[in-house]
Order: structure tokens, then sequence, then C-alpha cells
């Protein structure tokens, strides 16, 4: 019976660690595609990347939502030209939870001023329906840039 229940619980963490191992593929994806949706100003991918109630908070301090992040991309308003990511590391919480800490390096035009920066960001990422949404988002300048 022990011998059982010592495979039956080696089969379970396999699975999970199998699983988890998966889901870090998927956050890593959305986030490629997160990347690309914002540098393309693609309004469509970025609806389907971002869910309903997302706040995406900006290292000024500036929280958007959901219409208020796809409209400052489409207007121009935050015009990414390039975002390298760095440092990424992706730990799924359960089968439906991933938080993402990463470096940014970004250039941006923000309100029509060229803008180059590198954040500290974390992003939390939740299973809706099945597919992995954006639900927060907040960044801060690194310590030897905060008085930028």
């Amino acid at each position: 019976m022990k011998k059982f229940l010592l495979f039956v619980l080696a089969a379970s963490f396999i699975s999970f660690a199998s699983h988890a191992q998966n889901a870090q593929t998927e956050v890593m994806t959305k986030m490629m595609n997160l990347k690309n949706a914002l540098i393309a100003k693609d309004s469509v991918a970025l609806s389907n990347l971002l869910a309903d109630d997302v706040t995406y908070g900006h290292s000024t301090g500036v929280i958007q939502t959901k219409a208020q992040l796809i409209r400052s991309a489409l207007n121009g308003e935050q015009d990414y030209r390039s975002i390298e990511p760095s440092n990424m590391n992706v730990r799924i919480y359960n089968p439906n939870t991933g938080v993402v800490n990463v470096t940014l390096k970004i250039n941006v035009y923000n309100l029509g001023k060229p803008l180059d920066v590198t954040l500290f960001t974390t992003l939390v990422w939740v299973k809706i329906n099945g597919d992995w949404k954006l639900v927060a988002r907040q960044a801060v300048k690194p310590p030897s840039e905060s008085s930028n």
C-alpha cells in the first residue's frame, strides 16, 4: 500500500511538473505576442491578450485600463519602437496563474518624445476560459534610472 501511495504521489508530481513547464512555455509565448502587438499597434491582438479588467501600470505611476492602453498604442501616444526582454523569470503557481518578472529595454515615443528606458516589470497572467490573459502589469525604473 505504501509503495502504491508513493507511486501515485510521484506520478502526480511528474504530471504537475510537466504541466508547469507547458504553462511556462505558453506564458512566454504570450509575452512575445504582447511585445509584438504593442510594436505593431495591433488592436485585435492586444484585445485578445488583455483581460477586460487589466491594470497596466507604468513606471510614471499611470495605470491604464484595457481600453486606454489599446487607444494610446493605436493613436501613437505610446509608440513602441522596440522592446527587448532580458532576465525573464516565469513562475507558475497553479494551473491558471503565472507571474513574470522581466527586465525590459524599451524604445518608445511617449507623447511624441523619444524615450529609451530600462524597466523592471512584473506581469500577472491568468488562464481565463482556457486562454492566458494579462490581468496586471507594473513597471518600475531601476534605482540608477529613477532620477530620470
